[in-house]
């Protein structure tokens, strides 16, 4: 056996060759790398705004967010109406057959009709008849003569105003029923930009794995490298009477076991890379590089009371709930003022004018010497109501059902904000434990290898305490992208994505309106 210890050696010297910081600086590259272009987080970030298709898609939701509102605003448009008319009548013959068995009549009329957010609807506009009697002879007799009105044109100015005094009084509904689109629009656009932050998570997270599954397959094509080398050397000192038959079928299995999880890593890394390209748009063979800068360090406030007050104020969750709460009110507000009477004030003026001419006929509307006005009342309210005794009902549940529910989400909340910060320094002791044990493992493999040089241990050895190297260099890695990530869902909870890396929402939207 003696020459079986002399040979390892220098055949060590040519296997354990690796450089001993081999996995140290595959997080220290601090940036993305796309293409050959390098993109700071930030770059990476804005890249991602611009070009992802689901946040394409919600910026355009985020825009048309107002659209119940803009629909309800409608109603306060000014509308123009335009009518023409043309009648002919033919009597039968009579005893007034000389004052003609045949007229026409032609009108036309343009109106302006406007409703208040006071609940004031006015109406205002001009109309004008045109009257002529066809086939009328007249009659006479020795003393006097009758003949036929002579075609004329009567025109007309006309104004008309109603008001609500109970039901909606000076538009005390509609004030309510805006305010309350108005918080709709609010909470939905927040809730869409919330979704544009909870992509932005998602792709880091998404380009992070790529991270964990390139360094996988480094170190899967290292370990099936290294077991090669190991299985080749046995099948040499087998061949040598050196080493044992069996050594040898072991290490055939761990060499096949070793190349299955290089394909497998080699597939995953493809899955991985592929789902990140996906996410910001890009060809499934554009080629990634690089990590982005990956934190280490706890942050220096993790104090669970400003944590929840910065939760309360910046959630969109939460403020949507207080929302749906103040929306709730409102609704209630409107069921009641709907379920009073309809009182309806109401008074029309109409200057009248009339002459063969139309012009001089015009003019005299203006004189007020022929007025039509009348002023009116008008109460309806119907009895019996089961529609309006449902919706007061359930306007008062549902606000019981808000408060149910903001009650639930503080709680919801408030569990959320200390998971994620026990989860930070959970996993920040996790990766200090990590750095640890794989530091550890780096001095054990250095000074094993420098002793199997020495011929004092075998390359089994050697290689078991690598294949711990790796794993270990591996978990350390997974365990820094895991404390990332824990960081990222805590700013998520607090919902400071967009703070942290000061990204101007607003400046996105804008592009989609220009």
């Amino acid at each position: 056996m003696g020459s079986y210890k002399w040979r390892f050696p220098r055949l060590l010297l040519l296997l354990f060759t690796f450089p001993t910081g081999f996995l140290s600086s595959q997080t220290q590259e601090p940036a993305i790398i796309i293409e050959g272009v390098r993109f700071r987080l930030e770059d990476a970030i804005d890249y991602v705004m611009r070009h992802n298709l689901t946040l394409q898609s919600a910026k355009y939701d985020v825009i048309m967010s107002d659209t119940p509102l803009r629909r309800f605003e409608k109603k306060f448009a000014p509308q123009l109406s335009t009518e023409g008319k043309y009648t002919r009548v033919t009597n039968p013959v009579n005893l007034q057959t000389a004052f003609g068995n045949e007229s026409q009549q032609a009108e036309l009329s343009l109106s302006l009709t406007k409703i208040f957010s006071t609940g004031t609807m006015l109406t205002a506009g001009v109309r004008d008849t045109f009257f002529e009697v066809l086939n009328a002879p007249g009659f006479g007799t020795t003393f006097f003569t009758i003949r036929p009105d002579p075609p004329f044109h009567r025109p007309a100015l006309f104004f008309s105003i109603q008001q609500e005094l109970l039901k909606n009084a000076f538009g005390y509904t509609d004030r309510k029923q805006r305010e309350l689109l108005r918080n709709a629009t609010l909470s939905q656009r927040a809730a869409t930009i919330n979704l544009l932050s909870q992509v932005v998570v998602q792709v880091l997270i998404d380009y992070w794995q790529v991270t964990i599954r390139s360094s996988a397959l480094e170190n899967a094509i290292l370990e099936e490298n290294s077991t090669r080398n190991v299985r080749n050397i046995i099948a040499n000192n087998t061949r040598l009477g050196l080493a044992e038959s069996f050594e040898l079928n072991q290490y055939n299995a761990l060499l096949e076991n070793a190349i299955s999880k290089r394909k497998l890593a080699e597939q995953q890394l493809i899955d991985a890379q592929r789902k990140m390209l996906r996410s910001i748009n890009m060809p499934p063979d554009t080629k990634i590089e690089g990590v982005t800068e990956l934190v280490e360090t706890l942050p220096a406030n993790l104090d669970p009371e400003e944590a929840l007050k910065a939760a309360f104020q910046k959630r969109v969750d939460y403020q949507n709930a207080k929302n749906e709460l103040e929306r709730a009110k409102l609704q209630l507000e409107i069921e009641e003022n709907n379920a009073l009477p309809s009182l309806t004030a109401s008074f029309s003026l109409t200057t009248q004018g009339q002459n063969q001419e139309f012009f001089p006929a015009f003019r005299t509307t203006f004189t007020l010497d022929y007025p039509v006005w009348s002023v009116g009342l008008k109460m309806t309210y119907p009895l019996w109501d089961e529609e309006i005794k449902t919706n007061l009902r359930n306007a008062r549940f549902a606000i019981t059902q808000a408060r149910m529910r903001l009650e639930n989400l503080t709680k919801e909340i408030t569990d959320e904000i200390y998971s994620r910060l026990e989860t930070v320094k959970l996993l920040h002791q996790v990766l200090s434990n990590s750095q640890k044990a794989a530091r550890e493992a780096q001095l054990y493999y250095e000074r094993l290898l420098a002793r199997a040089r020495q011929g004092k241990f075998n390359s089994v050895i050697v290689k078991q305490a690598l294949d711990n190297l790796i794993l270990l260099k591996q978990k350390e890695l997974e365990a820094r992208v895991n404390y990332n990530i824990a960081l990222l869902q805590l700013d998520l909870a607090k919902n400071e994505i967009f703070e942290r890396y000061n990204v101007n929402v607003e400046k996105y939207l804008k592009d989609v309106t220009d």
